[in-house]
Order: structure tokens, then sequence, then C-alpha cells
């Protein structure tokens, strides 16, 4: 067998030979060219293979700080796109999404925006489906053109498909605080706060986004908002000096030195050379702890803390007792810092042991500056100071009726209802000046309506006294809300016409009287009173959101509905009763994707105000049925009837139940 395999036989190898022939001429047959541009055989999309590897290459040499060497590969890698796209060309095929955003990168990277803004459109209009890697790569474009506001409406104008993106929601939050729009900034980055506790508790975003919602809401004068976001930070970045300092500021402005000083003693603790801090520190014992004060400034001298001039020179002086001089000091330094408060109480202090004839004059001009800091409580001291030195002498009536009027302004920001209203009382049983007097009834008569006082019928009662004997617009409209708050609402209305009889240009008087025809169903009235509001006032977000929402209710006129109520959230982003308005107002022109981002908004800013609104919870229900998913509508049913203040929500209850039926079966 073996030996006849080895033996030559001529015929078949010729045969087998021409066998092989043939099979290799259908195996291999002669290759066509794909493209002019290439040799038979190869396919256009070495190319693209090759303007990828270049790309990559030119990433890397960035990384490595090879800016020469990048700038080559993505030429290089340009190049072989635009052959490839010649290629494609030739045979009648349009460049790729894919394609074209790569050559949008490339271009990016080389600074030529109009190229790069070109290509990411075509990007755009070839993909089947908008990725969110095309719409950042166009925000970057826009960055690159340092064009803040076209980045931003690139991302807003297709957030709709990426409501829950975290990177999306960071960079929209990001970009309006490079802008230093801090409502449109605490917006979105409330938003990505409420994305982070549901959906990415370990998110990378999570302590940056704390950072930026306590500098907002300390900015927008949120201060107990931004102290919680600040925590939240600081318990993991325990020693950002920056955020330990902001805690200490916020707790001073609130008047809360006990928590202030926490802060400030651990920022001494952990950076003995910080100056800020001791000197705040000193200022702190000055305000609120004098009997202790001459030792930490006796502290401050030993760490060569105390500066040779300045405010805390001044201060050590007087804690000191050596006085000579120091008025004259006080005052140099108050008209040259004209908005410090501390040097202020010094002076006041100076002028109480040298018993000036202006301590009165300067304990009224502190404690104001102390009120307008909202340190109510040192505003508080102030005054109360002040006026037993006035009840110690005869006389001075009117200057007693000023102080306690101020002292009742001063509780009624504590929250001290009564004490305001009897320190009021007070005032008013002292004051022998008839316009005076009017004004502390108008005050005592707002008074009775704050709070849990519950004595509206009193502030009735106040109000129709003043008002036959000296009929007045702002005493009818008191009068006014006073009734709308015990329900009768037409006695409402007519006070509030009598307000406008007498004041027909004040804006204010014809939206609350709108209020009080939207209670009694007068669609029309409420209708034209809050048209005018808005003609009076063409910022008056509050009257834009009313009649959007009530127009969005009744399913009247849609689109004036919806350029209401983008116009006063324009005027107020982060207000969520407005976000709440806009997503009805697209629930019911069945823009269901518009409703739910503009929801949600509103569930994540009313939570971070720090309340639960079961109308917005509702709303999000309502939607989320209109989309055909009853198990997430039923969720924040129950969320709504749960935080609903109503003793049974019938409406509401019948709704679960129809939705669990369904889900049900």
């Amino acid at each position: 067998m073996f030996q006849a395999i080895k033996t030559l036989n001529h015929p078949f190898l010729f045969v087998f030979f021409c066998f092989l022939t043939v099979l290799q001429a259908f195996a291999d047959p002669i290759p066509k060219k794909d493209c002019s541009l290439l040799e038979p055989g190869v396919p256009s999309e070495f190319f693209l293979s090759r303007a990828i590897n270049e790309q990559i290459t030119a990433y890397k040499a960035n990384n490595a700080k090879k800016s020469e060497v990048a700038k080559v590969s993505f030429e290089s890698s340009i190049s072989y796109l635009d052959k490839y796209h010649l290629c494609q060309k030739e045979k009648g095929i349009r460049p790729s999404s894919l394609s074209a955003e790569l050559q949008a990168q490339n271009y990016l990277e080389l600074g030529d925006t109009t190229k790069a803004w070109e290509w990411s459109e075509l990007a755009k209009n070839e993909s089947p489906e908008l990725t969110k890697e095309i719409v950042i790569l166009q925000m970057r474009v826009r960055l690159r053109e340092q064009n803040l506001v076209k980045a931003t409406e690139v991302l807003e104008k297709d957030l709709v498909l990426f409501p829950n993106d975290p990177d999306f929601l960071y960079l929209l939050g990001n970009l309006y605080f490079e802008r230093k729009m801090w409502n449109q900034s605490l917006l979105y980055y409330t938003a990505l706060s409420f994305v982070i506790e549901r959906r990415d508790t370990s998110s990378k975003y999570k302590y940056i986004t704390a950072k930026a919602l306590g500098d907002l809401n300390y900015k927008l004068d949120y201060p107990k908002i931004s102290i919680k976001h600040f925590n939240e930070y600081n318990s993991v970045y325990k020693n950002d000096m920056e955020v330990l300092f902001r805690l200490a500021q916020i707790y001073f402005v609130l008047g809360d030195f006990k928590q202030s000083k926490f802060y400030l003693e651990q920022i001494r603790e952990k950076n003995l050379r910080d100056i800020d801090a001791s000197h705040m520190l000193a200022e702190i014992y000055f305000l609120n702890a004098r009997d202790v004060a001459p030792q930490f400034f006796q502290t401050l001298r030993g760490e060569k803390k105390i500066p040779k001039e300045g405010l805390i020179t001044l201060l050590n002086q007087l804690v000191n007792g050596s006085t000579i001089g120091l008025e004259e000091k006080l005052k140099n330094f108050i008209n040259a810092n004209p908005a410090r408060l501390t040097p202020r109480v010094a002076l006041l202090e100076l002028a109480e042991k040298n018993n000036s004839p202006s301590y009165h004059e300067f304990n009224a001009e502190t404690a104001q500056y102390a009120y307008e800091y909202r340190q109510y409580v040192l505003a508080l001291s102030i005054l109360k100071r002040g006026y037993q030195k006035l009840t110690e002498t005869e006389g001075q009536t009117e200057l007693k009726v000023a102080y306690l009027e101020k002292i009742s302004a001063c509780q009624e920001m504590l929250g001290q209802w009564n004490h305001s209203i009897l320190s009021m009382k007070e005032a008013l049983a002292l004051s022998t000046n008839l316009d005076k007097n009017l004004k502390l009834r108008f005050r005592l008569a707002y008074l009775y309506l704050q709070g849990n006082l519950k004595k509206e019928e009193t502030s009735v009662g106040i109000l129709s006294n003043t008002l036959q004997e000296n009929p007045n617009p702002t005493h009818f409209y008191l009068r006014g809300l006073s009734y709308f708050q015990l329900g009768k609402y037409e006695e409402s209305v007519k006070d509030y016409s009598q307000a406008i009889q007498m004041d027909p240009n004040n804006a204010n008087f014809y939206f609350y009287r709108a209020s009080a025809y939207d209670k009694l169903k007068q669609f029309e009235e409420t209708e034209s009173d809050l048209k005018k509001t808005i003609s009076l006032n063409p910022n008056a977000s509050n009257a834009m959101n009313y009649l959007g929402y009530l127009y969005a209710e009744k399913d009247k006129h849609p689109e004036e509905a919806n350029t209401l109520l983008n116009k006063a959230i324009s005027l107020e982003p982060d207000n969520p009763a407005y976000q709440d308005s806009l997503g009805w107002v697209y629930y019911r022109k069945k823009e269901f994707n518009l409703a739910l981002l503009h929801l949600n908004f509103a569930a994540s800013l009313a939570l971070e105000r720090g309340f639960e609104d079961p109308v917005i919870y509702e709303h999000l229900g309502d939607v989320y049925l209109a989309k055909k998913d009853p198990v997430n509508a039923v969720q924040f049913y129950k969320l709504s009837l749960a935080k609903d203040k109503q003793s049974t929500n019938k409406e509401l209850v019948s709704k679960i139940k129809r939705v669990e039926k369904e889900i049900s079966q």
C-alpha cells in the first residue's frame, strides 16, 4: 500500500492537478476593489480601523502630556476618516453616526470647533437613537467655544431623553453655577441629589453634590438646608477648612454662637496658623461670652494673633479696659466698614460706660443692624437693655413706644408670637400719637394672623374698628386676608375690592382678590384679576403660575398656559409649585415624558425645602397611569394619601383601589 502511494502515476497526477486548479479558482476568485483608494480585497473599514487606532494613540499621548505626538495622531485619524468617507461615498453610503462622531472628536481636540460642530450634527442626524455621548460631545464643543449659554442649551434641549442621568444633571448644575445663576443651579443639583438618594447611592457625584447644595442654599438664604448638606459632605471630608469655616459663618448668622464656636475650634485644632477662625472666635467671645473674652484675647496675644491694627486690636483694647481714644477709633473703623456689626456693639458698650447722651441713638442703630443680619437674639438683648434704661427715668413715652415696637418685631422673627403681641399691646397702651397708633394696630392685627394662634376673628375686630376711624387700603387688604383665612370669601372679595378702589395700581390686591374669587368658583373674575396682576407687575410669577395652572385644570388655552408657566419658572426655577404646574400642563397635552421631568423636579425641590406635597405625588401617579405603568402609579397615589392632611380623600382612595384591581388582573 505504502509502496503504491510512492509510485508516480502520471495520468492520475495530471487529472489531480487540474482538479486543484479548478478548486482554487472557485475558492479564491480574483479579488475586487472595495474602494478606489484601496488595493483589491481590502475593505473600506480598514481606514475606519486605522482612524480609531490613531485616535486612541492620540488620547494616550495627551494623557502622557505629549501634545505634539497627540496632534499628529489626531490629524492622521482625520485623514483616515476622510478616506473612509470617500470610500463610502463611492458606494452611495453616507457617513455613519459612529464615524461622524469620531471625526467631531478629532476636530474638537485640534480646536476646530466649527468642523467639530458640523460633524457632531451629522452624527446626531445619522443616529437612529440619540445617544448621551453625542449630546455631551456637542456640549463640549460649545464649552471649547467658551459659550456657557449654548453649552447649557445643548443639554437642556435633550434632557427629557435622559431625565435621571447623573452626568446630565451634574453638568447642568455646574454650568449654571459657573454662570452664577444660583436658582437654576440649585434646581439641577437638587434633582441630582434626588436621583442619587433613590437610584445611585454610590454615585461619584454624591459628596460633590452635597457641597454644591451647601454653597447654593447658603447663597439663596436657606441656611438650615445649607447646614444639612455641608454636614453630609463634612462627614467624609472632615479636613476641608473652607466648609468648616462656612458652617461657622452660617451658625454665626443664625445667632447660634455655640455651634459656630464648635466649628471654629475644630479649625484651630487642625490648623494652628489659621487667623480667620481665631479672629471670628474672638468676635463671638466678645458678643456672647464677655466673662471669658479676656482669657481668649490673652490666648490670642500669646499666639501673636493680635494684629497691630484693625477690629481685633480695638476689641482687645476694650476687653482689657483701656478706652483712651477708643471711641474715635471705633467710629473711624465703622465709617470704613459700615457693614460690620461687632464694632457697633463695641461702640454701644463704650457709650453705655461713658453715659453718652447718644446712647439710645447708638442702641437703635446697633439693634437695627443686628436685626438686618438676623441676629434676632442679640438685637432683642440690645433693645431690652436700652428699654430698661428708659424705664428708670420719667417721660420719653414715644421713645419707649419705638423700643417696644422693635422688641415685638424681634420676638416675631423668633416665633415668640404671644410675647410679640404683648409687647405690641404695651406699645399701643403708651402711644398717644394717632398716626403711630393706627400703624401699631395694623401690626397687632397682622400678628394675630401668624403662627397657629387661630385669632383671625380678633384681627377682624381690630381692623374693623380701625377702618371706621381711618379707611385705609392696606387695612382693607389685611382684613380681606383675615376673612379669607376664616373661609369668608365673599367678605374677603369686598374688602379687596375696597382696597383696589382706593389703590387701583397695587398688583397684590388683585392677586389676593383672584384667590378669593377662585374659592367662590368664579373663573372669569379670577382670570381677569390674575391678568390684571400680571399687567401691573410683569414679574408676578405667582400670578403666572396660578393662571397657567387654572388653564391646565380647565383644559383652556394650553399654549398660553405653557407660556405663562415657562415664564414663571424662568423667574423662579427652584419653585416646586411652578414645576408641578408646568408638569401638569404637559400631562394635559399628553407629553408624558416632559410631565415626568418637571414633576420630578417639583418633588425633589419640595423635599429639599423640607416638605412633601401630596398634590405633586398624585400628579406623578396620574402621569405613570397614563404611561400604562400602574405599579409606579399606585406607589405615588399611596404616597400622596400618606402625606395628605385631609382625614379622608375619597377620590384618591377610589383611584388606588381601581389601579390595584387593574394590577391584580
